[in-house]
């Protein structure tokens, strides 16, 4: 009896003694926030050769950068670069070259080079690789390289030494301003491309700084970036589809520059599907704010004067809708603009009959008829009225 005691104390010990077989301490992970993805320009078409770039943090780095550079100006990051005919092996030939193992739940951003972004189906198969694997996030943000994506990974700042969180401090402070497009997350892209929906993308580029007020424009059915909005259609699509405020409008009256701060936006989206070969689309949109700058020697206190800046604030915005329609429309054939959505929630039984042509075959979207209303309110004036 004593020996059966004996024997089960030994195993209770082998199990609470027993550590967890697959352990990696932290000091030992290499944390990857920024991953990067250009091809081979002159790879076989079928199937080409990636180039992905990891960004690894340095501990020690960020925590000079924080007490100021104290202990020496060591980097607070190393990006490495591999090649491979897939992620998969390009990030085993990571951990091959790297003396830490590759940790990525802490990914934040990843960056597709718009080479890659043109490429038919290209992208939707780089997106469902970060959804299926066990170690990615959904809330990864996905944005589009103007030129290589290794160059937004290589960008630093004097306030901040990781381009990575750069990146991804530049599209939180988008998400509070108007013209300046909203980030997506890889969950967000992979139901776009299960519905074959269009939708844009933030499109960055390296200058002194990082340029962020452009938008790469995906086309649903054909599965690729197809073209770009700049800045002013990108105000104009922001305009029909945000509700945010806290930005500041420029536009011109009497030749004279104008900015207006925004306080209050309100948009709205009808459409009457009555006659499928002319969907007709109205956009209200009512706007008020503060004028926050004025370089003309105009009486702002007159009402024939506030009117008459009223209307040329309406003009400037309605000019900015419709340029983004007329491109997305005519020239993309995207809609971007969520017509589809509006049909499909209130007016499901006409959806039902042509959603399997709306951005191809008919493409009743082409055929639809724009309307849009521009009403702006200017209350305030702001502390001073500039009279000479």
């Amino acid at each position: 009896m004593i020996k059966y005691k004996s024997f089960y104390f030994l195993c209770l010990c082998f199990i609470l003694l027993t550590g967890c077989w697959d352990v990696i301490n932290i000091e030992e992970r290499g944390f990857i926030i920024g991953t990067a993805i250009d091809i081979e320009e002159d790879g076989d078409e079928k199937q080409p050769e990636y180039i992905v770039t990891n960004q690894m943090v340095i501990p020690a780095g960020i925590a000079n950068q924080n007490q100021g550079g104290v202990g020496g100006e060591e980097k607070a990051f190393l990006n490495f670069t591999s090649k491979g005919k897939s992620i998969y092996e390009v990030n085993e030939e990571l951990s091959a070259i790297s003396s830490k193992t590759p940790f990525y739940e802490h990914l934040a951003i990843l960056v597709i080079s718009e080479d890659v972004a043109r490429k038919e189906h290209l992208f939707s198969d780089l997106i469902d690789i970060y959804i299926r694997d066990v170690d990615m996030r959904r809330g990864i943000k996905v944005i589009v390289s103007e030129a290589d994506a290794k160059q937004l990974l290589d960008f630093t700042t004097p306030e901040d030494k990781l381009p990575a969180r750069h990146i991804d401090e530049l599209l939180d402070h988008s998400t509070k301003e108007i013209g300046v497009l909203r980030s997506k997350r890889v969950g967000d892209i992979e139901e776009y491309h299960i519905r074959e929906k269009s939708f844009v993308l933030p499109l960055l580029h390296v200058n002194e700084y990082v340029d962020y007020k452009a938008g790469a424009v995906f086309h649903g059915p054909k599965d690729k970036m197809v073209g770009i909005f700049h800045a002013e259609e990108m105000q104009g699509l922001e305009m029909m589809k945000t509700k945010a405020i806290e930005k500041v409008i420029e536009f011109t009256y009497k030749d004279y520059v104008f900015a207006l701060e925004v306080n209050d936006l309100n948009n709205k989206l009808a459409v009457d599907p009555s006659n499928i070969d002319e969907i007709k689309v109205t956009i209200d949109i009512e706007i008020e704010g503060i004028i926050k700058e004025s370089f003309g020697k105009i009486d702002l206190t007159k009402p024939s004067e506030l009117k008459a800046i009223q209307k040329a604030v309406s003009e400037q915005v309605k000019d900015s809708v419709e340029k983004a329609i007329k491109k997305g429309q005519e020239e993309l054939g995207t809609d971007v603009f969520n017509i589809w959505q509006n049909l499909e929630t209130k007016h499901y039984d006409t959806w039902k009959n042509i959603k399997d042509d709306w951005e191809k075959g008919e493409y009743y979207f082409k055929k639809a008829t724009f309307e849009v209303n521009v009403v702006t309110d200017v209350f305030s004036m702001g502390t001073t009225n500039k009279t000479d």
